[in-house]
């Protein structure tokens, strides 16, 4: 039996919940990825991917298929979670917050009463040799590993809007963070 690559298997499971068995067999597995990828392997994948979402789906859809498609990192996403969580509830503060995730590299900020998030390097690890990308279609999965995080820890939903891309020609990857709830995040 062939393994099946746990990327694939997300986006076809992502790609089903919106359409159906065939678009998402069609999509996912109409280019293979190998169980262990090149990265010229990975990027041709990528390219196919985002082409055959942008020809089936209109963008919310897209962006809806993509949130889900986040990785785990052998277990690193749920640490994360605890352990931003934790700093989150010893924080007397939203400043704290920021303020102590900061000492640890995070790139938080506050501005005009959000909450926003900046990567200075791509954290996707499946376009690393991607010089650019045409839309925002694929870092859409970063969008949904952060919603992942912060929905934790504030325990409520929140909305995550993609500004900036570095993988789009910006120079940071840049989120903004709108909880959908009342809590302390409010400054």
């Amino acid at each position: 039996m062939k393994q099946i690559n746990s990327e694939v298997k997300k986006l076809y499971e992502n790609i089903a919940k919106y359409s159906n068995s065939d678009i998402a067999s069609k999509i996912a597995f109409g280019m293979e990825l190998p169980f262990s990828p090149t990265q010229t392997e990975k990027n041709e994948w990528v390219k196919y991917i985002i082409s055959g979402l942008e020809k089936e789906f209109d963008e919310q859809t897209i962006k809806s298929i993509r949130m889900g498609c986040y990785c785990n990192g052998n277990g690193h996403l749920d640490e994360s979670k605890k352990f931003i969580k934790s700093i989150y509830d010893d924080s007397a503060s939203i400043e704290k917050f920021v303020d102590k995730m900061n000492e640890y590299g995070v790139g938080l900020y506050l501005k005009d009463r959000y909450l926003f998030i900046k990567y200075s390097s791509c954290p996707c690890r499946m376009i690393e040799s991607v010089t650019v990308l045409p839309t925002k279609t694929w870092c859409y999965c970063t969008v949904g590993y952060n919603k992942e995080i912060f929905e934790y820890v504030f325990n409520c939903k929140v909305d995550i809007e993609l500004l900036e891309s570095i993988k789009m020609g910006n120079k940071h990857c840049l989120m903004k963070i709108i909880p959908l709830c009342e809590n302390k995040i409010n400054v």
